[in-house]
């Protein structure tokens, strides 16, 4: 079983004019009002995304 994720943008705090990039399952990206990229869509294991929603990368997992 897979959890697909999607990258998004988001502006930092102080105005910067670089964009911060990660990637989120939707829920977290529509919850928090962040901007999707399009076609980012990845599949990634479950193990892979936090209990918030977010893409913790390939070499990081949470404790089971």
């Amino acid at each position: 079983m897979t959890v697909k994720v999607y990258r998004y943008t988001q502006h930092p705090i102080v105005n910067d004019e670089t964009l911060s990039h990660g990637y989120a399952t939707m829920a977290f990206i529509v919850l928090n009002k962040l901007t999707a990229v399009p076609d980012s869509e990845m599949d990634v294991d479950p193990t892979h995304v936090d209990e918030e929603g977010r893409y913790l990368g390939l070499n990081s997992s949470r404790p089971t």
